[in-house]
């Protein structure tokens, strides 16, 4: 297979929503080190819708490569229509729609040179370029990514509704429809692996009423959690329990009156005691409704414990606390933070890694935590948000020494925020 009959693909800037039925190709390692003599190419897989997961098998494939290839017919369908340019010059474009390989060395013909004093017709005029201006792809790229979000956003508000309509019964009858749990678990798996990571920490980072926090917050616990077993690399089974873990963390505070949860004013000692509670309150409920897993179980009664011992309900110090529940317990806090609630504004996702970056939060495991400032912070970059006086910016870069001031584009121009100006939080892209 030549060059001619495929086109490179740069896999971290390919849509991974976008499908293509196609055959993927790798270049075979060349060298000292390589049992390959002479240079070629390996058939990673014929007619496989390109996602998420076979892209990251692609990655770990038996001839790893920066650079894959697949069939140019594939790109001209499929990517090229959709405005999709995934990194390549106007120029590739072009030769590439025209069914040309940009990247085959051909000579340079000349042009004639003419003597135009000699004639007077006017010198022709310069052969424009039938590739669409940047303002087109941009307006593609835009359209596409409004498209998409609103997708998964009606995917998110789906599972929302669901896991409200489980609480709501629960609320009502104190059990949890274990079924209905294990559905709502295994969609939220689903969307963590099939969907655009971004996209989803966008969901999370979404402004939401207060009265709605509490079927809110635990659906986004849900889809931390199950982004910090992703971002592990945990196994199938592994994801899920700290899925459901997630899920299920809160449920005891249905036992708890309203007045308590949704107080604006500082709780009484009496009345912490009482949300102190609904860790154990929390188990009880599952395991009335038939729950057995035992990992589950631990994750949710200790994902309010402290590695100091200074935590509930039991006080247990490090060695006793289970990886569920410090996954748990740092999911828990970002969403608690990054939402409007009755006693407290929501922060920025800036300020909150910042905090856990100079350990604001010491109680939290420090090697999770660094797990999930790293890929948060890969999610923000490029990501649009509104600045602290009301302009609209783009995240170009977050340095892990300046979690709280990331570098950002407004209008063109290139801005290093400051006590000044600042990212106040993350722009819904379906905002007008």
């Amino acid at each position: 297979m030549s060059d001619f009959d495929c086109v490179p693909v740069r896999l971290r800037s390919l849509p991974v929503d976008l499908h293509l039925e196609c055959k993927v190709y790798s270049k075979k390692p060349v060298g000292p080190d390589s049992l390959e003599v002479d240079e070629g190419y390996a058939l990673l897989c014929e007619n496989q819708t390109l996602t998420q997961t076979l892209i990251d098998r692609l990655k770990r494939s038996v001839f790893p490569a920066s650079t894959v290839y697949i069939e140019r017919q594939c790109i001209v369908t499929h990517l090229f229509n959709k405005g999709h340019f995934v990194g390549y010059t106007p120029d590739e474009v072009k030769l590439i729609q025209n069914g040309e390989n940009p990247w085959e060395k051909k000579a340079v013909a000349k042009p004639p040179v003419v003597d135009f004093t000699k004639s007077k017709a006017p010198p022709p005029k310069p052969v424009t370029s039938a590739v669409k201006p940047a303002s087109n792809a941009n307006f593609f790229k835009e359209k596409f990514k409004i498209q998409r979000f609103g997708e998964v956003i009606n995917l998110y508000n789906k599972t929302k509704d669901i896991t409200e309509d489980m609480l709501n019964v629960a609320a009502r009858t104190g059990k949890i429809d274990k079924y209905k749990g294990e559905v709502i678990a295994r969609d939220v798996q689903s969307q963590v692996n099939n969907t655009d990571v971004s996209l989803i920490v966008r969901a999370i980072n979404q402004i939401r009423s207060a009265d709605q926090y509490l079927h809110t917050h635990c659906i986004n616990v849900a889809f931390l959690n199950g982004l910090m077993g992703r971002w592990m690399m945990f196994d199938s089974q592994r994801q899920n329990e700290l899925v459901e873990t997630g899920l299920f963390h809160d449920i005891g505070k249905l036992a708890i009156s309203k007045d308590i949860l949704n107080k604006p004013a500082e709780l009484s000692t009496e009345e912490f005691a009482e949300i102190k509670r609904h860790p154990v309150l929390s188990m009880e409920m599952l395991m009335k409704s038939g729950m057995r897993n035992k990992a589950v179980l631990e994750g949710v009664i200790q994902h309010h414990e402290k590695l100091n011992g200074t935590g509930y309900p039991k006080g247990l110090m490090a060695n006793k606390i289970c990886e569920y529940a410090r996954i748990t317990a740092i999911s828990d806090t970002y969403d608690a933070m990054v939402t409007n609630r009755f006693h407290n504004d929501a922060h920025s996702p800036f300020e909150i890694l910042d905090a856990f970056a100079k350990g604001g939060y010491s109680e939290l495991d420090i090697r999770y935590v660094n797990v999930f400032i790293n890929c948060m912070v890969d999610e923000l970059q490029g990501k649009e948000i509104i600045m602290s006086d009301g302009t609209e910016g783009t995240v170009l870069l977050v340095d892990p020494r300046r979690l709280l001031y990331p570098i950002v584009e407004i209008d063109g121009q290139v801005v290093s925020t400051d006590e000044s100006l600042y990212c106040v939080r993350m722009k819904n892209v379906l905002e007008k």
